[in-house]
């Protein structure tokens, strides 16, 4: 069969993610003895005309779209990209009457309602290295697909859905044979490698067992150093990004990554996102910052002892100061993520993670990311507890984007508070600043300048320097100011 697969997501934020999710089925589906043809819209301009064009070109017999994201995440800027994914399909709809299949991580969230609000045929909830070629395969020769693990599919009138499987195993995804790496550097990207699937944590507001499931399946290191071994050698990018969703748990697996890359004496930057305050030790940091890892990003989401009990962290405030003084003293530059509104969150929650922020984060080494306001999303525990609580009505079904803000303190309270950490301390960013023109020139400047120069990215380990050049710090203390008046 002849299949289109489209990487969907259009709408791209600063910093491009290459669709690691999407190479691994594209590479399953020509190992099937599929025709496969990759079509990236986040990285092309034209977008659905592009669409179009490879439609009327290559006239697929199917067409899989990953789809990333629902939205941005980010309740005072919020952008939707399934409106987009609406258009998309609709174009294909008019010039073709090949089956349409999605897939991706947005869609393992949603799960069988996607069907209910877009017009696709098929959705693969889960991993679908196994389940779209099998799809294939039964559209091929007019089979019956109905067991598939992970699909969701129409019949006689009604909308069902599988449980999804999950691989016990899993090797290189072989993205380099489907992008155009060069046009992902320009804009600053890491490549992405997964060392591991799946997620033991049972963090409230998260997603990830609906994506990768709850046990983990850890790849040998040897393996994985093959991998970065080879795309060094064939692609050579600036740095690689372990995408697990917690890279440092258990932290045997991450020590074993580091000790097999020093055993091979490996020249290669490296970052991680997903660094768990829960597997932090100096010994760790000490091995990751001498098998090269040039940052990291650590996810405490907040340093109130209230709310990350209430967000089932699995760990304590002391934890997260632990965390940041061994972090100070490793020399790796990381960013840290907090997610302020969460349940049982007050201003004296808020003012404990500022406070933490203020006192532990101020070095140049350091850049904090601040949200406010949770995306509920479906599935999730926060979920189920914000109707319990009265907070939604019973018939929320959390597919448009809707936030929880904890009622005992407001959205524009804590917005003065971040605003009033950024005017004293300008290693601070809030989300909603993207969106504003004096913030994406500086960040868009030190990109494109960290480019030229030739650096290893992640670009925003420079941000904390540029940020504390007069007059920046109060040009967006005053403009961050605006945005939490309005």
């Amino acid at each position: 069969m002849r299949v289109l697969l489209v990487y969907s997501n259009s709408l791209g934020e600063l910093l491009a993610a290459p669709p690691i999710g999407l190479a691994y089925v594209a590479t399953a589906v020509r190992n099937a003895g599929h025709d496969v043809r990759f079509l990236d819209l986040l990285i092309n301009s034209q977008g659905e005309q592009l669409l179009r064009n490879h439609i009327d070109e290559f006239k697929p017999d199917a067409v899989g779209i990953s789809v990333r994201n629902i939205d941005n995440l980010v309740h005072q800027r919020l952008t939707s990209h399934l409106n987009v994914l609406t258009r998309q399909i609709a174009m294909i709809r008019q010039c073709s009457d090949a089956p349409i299949v999605l897939g991706g991580p947005a869609i393992s969230i949603l799960g069988k309602a996607a069907l209910e609000h877009l017009d696709a045929d098929f959705c693969i909830v889960g991993e679908g290295e196994y389940s779209f070629p099998r799809l294939l395969q039964c559209m091929e020769q007019k089979a019956d697909y109905r067991d598939i693990p992970g699909l969701c599919y129409r019949f006689d009138g009604n909308i069902y859905d599988n449980n999804p499987s999950t691989l016990s195993r899993f090797g290189a995804s072989g993205l380099e044979q489907w992008i155009d790496w060069q046009a992902y550097q320009r804009r600053g990207a890491t490549w992405p490698i997964q060392s591991k699937r799946g997620c033991p944590l049972s963090c409230s507001y998260c997603t990830y067992s609906a994506v990768e499931g709850c046990g983990i399946r850890k790849r040998d290191a040897r393996d994985v150093v093959d991998e970065i071994e080879h795309v060094s050698r064939t692609i050579n990018p600036r740095c690689f990004e372990f995408v697990d969703s917690t890279f440092n748990l258990p932290p045997s697996h991450a020590q074993a990554l580091c000790e097999e890359i020093l055993r091979r004496n490996l020249r290669v930057n490296l970052t991680a996102m997903g660094v768990n305050p829960l597997g932090i030790s100096r010994s760790l940091l000490a091995l990751m910052k001498r098998a090269g890892f040039n940052s990291m990003m650590i996810t405490p989401e907040s340093a109130s002892d209230v709310v990350l009990e209430k967000m089932n962290k699995g760990f304590a405030s002391d934890a997260v100061y632990r965390s940041a003084e061994l972090a100070r003293q490793s020399g790796i530059p990381s960013m840290w993520y907090f997610m302020l509104g969460a349940p049982g969150e007050t201003r004296a929650t808020v003012n404990d993670t500022m406070t933490f922020v203020e006192q532990m984060l101020p070095h140049k080494g350091f850049l904090s990311m601040f949200t406010t306001g949770i995306r509920v999303l479906p599935g999730t525990e926060l979920a189920k507890s914000a109707v319990d609580e009265g907070y939604f009505e019973a018939d929320e079904k959390f597919q448009q984007p809707v936030f929880y803000f904890s009622p005992t303190v407001s959205e524009a309270w804590m917005l003065r508070r971040v605003c009033q950490t950024i005017a004293r301390q300008p290693n601070i960013v809030h989300a909603a600043e993207d969106s504003h023109p004096v913030s994406r020139r500086i960040t868009g400047g030190v990109y494109r300048l960290a480019n030229s120069l030739g650096a290893a990215p992640p670009y925003w380990r420079f941000l904390p320097h540029v940020l504390r050049i007069p007059p920046l710090p109060k040009l967006r203390a005053r403009a961050a100011s605006r945005q939490s008046a309005g």
